[in-house]
C-alpha cells in the first residue's frame, strides 16, 4: 500500500507541519505546470535536506525490465559518485538501495563501513563521506517505482521525526513518478499519433502527387498508341507519336527510379561508386546537357570557373550520383526560375571543403518554407500555382550528396533567388 499522506505526524513539530504543507504545496505546483520529472524530484530531495541536517538525499528510479535503478534526483551528492551507482542491478547485497528495491522493505545501513550489504559498493561511498545510508522503496500504482535514500557522513540511526519526513516525502516522490508515467505515456501517445498522422497525410499527398505524375505520361502513351493503331499516319507524324511515347516512357522511368533511390537511402542499401571526381568537368557537362531546356526557358546558363588555385578540385564521390544530383539542382533553378533569368554553378574551395554552387535569379523562397524544401513528398509548388512535382527532387538529392558524405546546403531571398551549395571534404 502507498504510504498515507494523512499518517500521523506526532513526532513533527508544528513548524515542521507549516513547512512540510508549504514544501509539498509547491511541489505540487510544480506538477501540475509541467515541469520535468527530474526539475520535481529535485524539488522533492532539496525539501527534505532542509528539514533534516546533515543529511544528503537521491531518488533512484526503478527499471522494472532490466531490473537496474537509474539516476532520478541527487542535487547535494558527489557527482562521480552518482554515476557510479547509476544503473546498479538490484538484489540482496546491493547496499542500501538495491537491497530495498530487492526487498520491498527499507533497509538501514547504520554503518557503511561495516554494514555486508555494501560490501561491493563501500569503496565508492566512502572516499566522499558517505557514512551511513537509510533507503525506503518508493510505491505507487504498480509496485516499486525506485527508492529514497538518505545519507549521513557518519553513522547514524534515523529516529521517528526522520522516518515520518522520508515517509511524507517518498510519498510525494511516489505521487510525482506515478503522474510522470500516466501522463508521459499519454503525452508520447499524442506525439506517436500526431506523427503517424503527419506521416499519413504525407504519403496521400505524395500518392496524389505520384498518381498526376504517371496520369499524365501514361495518357500520353495511351493516346499516341491509339493514334498509331487507328489511323493512317504519315512516317513525320508516325515518328512524333512515337517520340512521344517515348518521353512519356522515359519520365515514368525516370520518376520510379526517384522513389526507389529514396526508398534504398532510407534504407541505408544505396549502392555507391566512390573514387576520386574532378568536380569542374561534371559541372560543365550538366550545363552542356540541360542548354536546351534553358534555351526553351528563356534561361542564361553560365559556368563559374574556380578560383585560381590547385589544378583540379577533386572529391570522393560516386561520379553518377553526383551527376544526378546537379542534373536536379540545375534542372530547378532553370524551371523555377524567370524569363531572361540566370543560372550560374561552379565549384571553389572553401578551407577543407570542395563547393559548388547553383544560383538561380528567381522567386526566391520564403524562410518559412525553406524547412520543409528537403521533406519528401511535400511539393511547395502546389500552394502558389507553380510547376508541380512528386516532391523527390530535393530529398533524394540531400540523401545522395549525404550518402557520398557530404552535406547540401539552400540559402534565399525572396526576390532575389536562391543558392543551394554542395559540399564534399577536399581529397
Amino acid at each position: 500500500m502507498t504510504a498515507d499522506p494523512a499518517a500521523a505526524v506526532s513526532d513533527l513539530s508544528h513548524g515542521d507541519s507549516l513547512g512540510l504543507l508549504h514544501k509539498q504545496t509547491a511541489v505540487l505546483e510544480l506538477l501540475a505546470s509541467g515541469a520535468p520529472l527530474t526539475e520535481v524530484l529535485t524539488s522533492v530531495v532539496i525539501a527534505l535536506e532542509e528539514l533534516m541536517d546533515g543529511a544528503r538525499c537521491s531518488i533512484l528510479l526503478l527499471d522494472a525490465e532490466t531490473a537496474t535503478l537509474r539516476h532520478g534526483a541527487a542535487p547535494t551528492l558527489p557527482i562521480d559518485y552518482s554515476r557510479a551507482i547509476d544503473g546498479m542491478s538490484i538484489g540482496p547485497d546491493a547496499g542500501s538501495c538495491g537491497t530495498a528495491a530487492y526487498l520491498g522493505t527499507p533497509v538501514i545501513a547504520e554503518d557503511i563501513a561495516d554494514d555486508p550489504r555494501w560490501e561491493r559498493y563501500r569503496g565508492m561511498a566512502m572516499p566522499y563521506g558517505l557514512r551511513s545510508c537509510w533507503s525506503s522503496p518508493i510505491r505507487g500504482r504498480t509496485g516499486c517505482m525506485g527508492t529514497f535514500a538518505v545519507y549521513h557522513d557518519h553513522a547514524h540511526q534515523p529516529g521517528p521525526r526522520e522516518r515520518q519526513l522520508v515517509q511524507r516525502f517518498s510519498h510525494l516522490a511516489s505521487v510525482a513518478i506515478d503522474h510522470e508515467r500516466l501522463f508521459g505515456a499519454r503525452r508520447e501517445a499524442e506525439v506517436a499519433r500526431g506523427a503517424a498522422e503527419s506521416a499519413s497525410q504525407a504519403k496521400s499527398a505524395f500518392v496524389t502527387a505520384l498518381s498526376h505524375e504517371l496520369r499524365t505520361p501514361l495518357q500520353a502513351i495511351a493516346g499516341f498508341t491509339e493514334l498509331l493503331g487507328t489511323l493512317p499516319l504519315s512516317e513525320e507524324r508516325r515518328a512524333a507519336a512515337l517520340g512521344h511515347i517515348q518521353d512519356a516512357t522515359t519520365h515514368i522511368a525516370a520518376l520510379v527510379d526517384d522513389v526507389l533511390d529514396v526508398a534504398k537511402i532510407e534504407a541505408g542499401a544505396l549502392p555507391l561508386q566512390v573514387t576520386q571526381v574532378d568536380v569542374a568537368p561534371v559541372i560543365a557537362d550538366v550545363l552542356e546537357l540541360l542548354s536546351p531546356l534553358a534555351a526553351e526557358r528563356g534561361v542564361a546558363l553560365r559556368l563559374r570557373p574556380p578560383a585560381p588555385g590547385p589544378a583540379a578540385l577533386t572529391v570522393r564521390a560516386d561520379e553518377r550520383r553526383l551527376r544526378q544530383v546537379l542534373i536536379n539542382l540545375v534542372t530547378n533553378a532553370i524551371r523555377y526560375n524567370r524569363r531572361g533569368g540566370l543560372v550560374e554553378a561552379g565549384p571553389a574551395a572553401a578551407g577543407r571543403w570542395v563547393t559548388i554552387d547553383v544560383t538561380d535569379t528567381g522567386p526566391g523562397i520564403p524562410a518559412d518554407r525553406l524547412s520543409r524544401l528537403f521533406v519528401p513528398f511535400d511539393r511547395l509548388g502546389a500552394e502558389d500555382g507553380r510547376e508541380q512535382g512528386a516532391g523527390l527532387g530535393l530529398p533524394l538529392a540531400r540523401g545522395l550528396v549525404e550518402a557520398m558524405g557530404g552535406e547540401l546546403l539552400v540559402a534565399s531571398q525572396p526576390g532575389r533567388g536562391s543558392t543551394f551549395t554542395v559540399r564534399f571534404s577536399r581529397v
